[in-house]
């Protein structure tokens, strides 16, 4: 049995160890050289001839982010394709998410990319540009089924004249909050329609003397997906980057709005000091100012609500995001999509093409996958979803489906210097949430250093 196309991936965690899937599990003998990475050959088969120059090889290597966990269901779908598909090797090999993106960058380098890709949007520009990704242009419609995603879902993958990648599931922006508190205040999240509304809600429901606060501070999260759309709200034309992708695509103004909005409602006391803020988010989910009943109102991501409740007893509910009174409408929604690419120079573009269809289109694989990595990006495999899922789950999925019937402009693709523009916007919030600078002061300085990130 041939090994499927070495890979710098492959090599750089250490040797891949091939074990045969009869069911009985994933094997924790591949944790090799203490990364925290594991290969998997999961073929029920005879494997094919590997390492022809033909894209006709079924010999493939599958890379993925994230734990143990999401491992073991990703190889139970796995082991669906290659029960469907006899004949087909698929090596699985994964990382956390920080190491996963070094070996990314130096295997595609060494021209060396696994052959099937789960990708980040921040990446995707950079890859794709640089010719590491495969085109998928020819496949749309054809090798690959595109009618659940619809056209604002493969511009996701879109760069310059190309596609380079497809989304295989979603995560939205919402508002998650302590479902007891609100009722016992009278406040209905529903009703909050605006930012104004928002405020005047959170407002209301703090309760100083006890240390309780009516929201939790975006302008210190880990992530700013909540800032993007309230860029994206401002108008049609308004965008986080400029059209070549090399400074930012709004006005100061934008930015010192919404510092400003926050700033006031933490020196009103509605939201918590920075230290407080900064100290919870440092130990993770457990000590989460929503978690702990400490705030009434959180923005963050839609998947974010099974794991709030999860450590909660009491019941957690979710909102959409407020959106700016006289703004756009419709258009500025977007959702974070985790993306599947294929190497460029891959020798089994059929398999991969085959795989790409499978993970976006088939219900059995979600089933088996479950929304580990967001809600799937087809609307079919999405409604044929909701009926099987605990209620909170579907919740979720329903918010996305909901979210997605509003027209929307597409996301323009990340930039390389996106991750240092996003660092810049943290520690602008930073600046103002502790006092050392004014907002107009902390913005001047964004403007500068962003363009500097994005133009490196």
């Amino acid at each position: 049995m041939n090994s499927p196309r070495p890979s710098q991936f492959s090599t750089l965690i250490g040797e891949r160890m091939n074990i045969t899937t009869t069911g009985a599990g994933l094997s924790r003998r591949g944790f090799l050289g203490g990364l925290g990475a594991l290969g998997l050959g999961l073929g029920l088969a005879a494997c094919s001839s590997g390492g022809s120059a033909s894209s006709t090889s079924t010999d493939l290597t599958v890379a993925l982010w994230g734990d143990a966990n999401r491992a073991k269901l990703y190889q139970s779908a796995i082991d669906l394709y290659v029960q469907k598909h006899e004949g087909t090797t698929l090596s699985l090999e994964y990382l956390d998410l920080t190491a996963y993106l070094e070996r990314l960058a130096t295997s595609a380098a060494a021209g060396s990319l696994p052959d099937f890709i789960w990708m980040r949007d921040t990446h995707i520009g950079r890859y794709a540009a640089s010719g590491a990704l495969l085109d998928l242009t020819p496949e749309l419609g054809n090798g690959i089924d595109t009618a659940g995603l619809g056209d604002a879902g493969v511009a996701t993958g879109k760069v310059g004249d190309g596609v380079f990648a497809l989304p295989s599931h979603y995560v939205a922006n919402c508002t998650l909050y302590d479902q007891t508190v609100l009722q016992s205040k009278g406040v209905d999240y529903s009703q909050v329609k605006t930012w104004d509304d928002y405020a005047d809600a959170a407002t209301e429901l703090t309760d100083k003397t006890a240390g309780f606060y009516g929201s939790y501070d975006p302008t210190l999260a880990a992530t700013q997906n909540h800032f993007e759309a309230w860029i994206r709200q401002y108008g049609d034309d308004v965008e986080v980057y400029s059209a070549d992708g090399t400074a930012p695509g709004f006005e100061p103004v934008v930015f010192e709005e919404w510092l400003s909005y926050w700033d006031k409602l933490r020196k009103a006391g509605v939201l918590p000091a920075a230290d407080i803020q900064i100290e919870s988010q440092s130990s993770g989910w457990t000590n989460d100012l929503l978690v702990t009943s400490r705030a009434a109102l959180r923005l963050a991501s839609a998947n974010h609500l099974t794991i709030v409740q999860g450590l909660r007893q009491t019941p957690v509910g979710m909102g959409v995001m407020p959106q700016k009174a006289g703004g756009t409408t419709d258009t500025w929604r977007f959702f974070v999509p985790i993306l599947v690419s294929i190497a460029g120079n891959t020798d089994g573009a059929d398999t991969a093409v085959s795989l790409m269809d499978f993970f976006i289109n088939d219900t059995a694989a979600a089933e088996l996958t479950r929304l580990n990595q967001g809600a799937p990006s087809s609307s079919t495999v999405r409604d044929a979803l909701v009926p099987k899922l605990k209620p909170q789950e579907a919740q979720f999925v329903q918010l996305i489906s909901d979210e997605m019937a509003f027209p929307r402009r597409p996301f323009p693709i990340r930039p390389a210097g996106s991750e240092a523009f996003n660092t810049a916007i943290a520690r602008t919030g930073e600046e103002v949430a502790y006092g050392r600078q004014s907002v107009s002061a902390a913005v001047a300085w964004f403007m500068g250093e962003a363009q500097r990130a994005l133009r490196a």
